[in-house]
């Protein structure tokens, strides 16, 4: 999950700042560096929350239920010796 969230960060960090000196360059409006950084930082987390959500079901697709009968249950399917 490093790697997602290290990689989606130097993209971000190319194309947010890419994309804001073009936008000057051709409309003559600057963007600020703080909303530069505000944006970098969103895709950031927003990497990190969509990558930590694929890992965990990926884990839960590799899980396997118990088979057979479990003795060491404290619910209410526990037979009372």
């Amino acid at each position: 999950m490093k790697k997602i969230v290290w990689i989606s960060f130097g993209i971000a960090l190319i194309l947010v700042n890419a994309i804001a000196e073009i936008g000057e360059y051709f409309t003559g409006i600057e963007i600020h560096m703080f909303l530069r950084i505000a944006i970098i930082v969103g895709i950031t987390m927003g990497s990190f929350v969509l990558g930590g959500a694929s890992v965990l079901i990926n884990t839960m697709d590799k899980e396997k239920p118990l088979a057979g009968t479990v003795r060491d249950t404290l619910g209410a399917d526990r037979k009372k010796s």
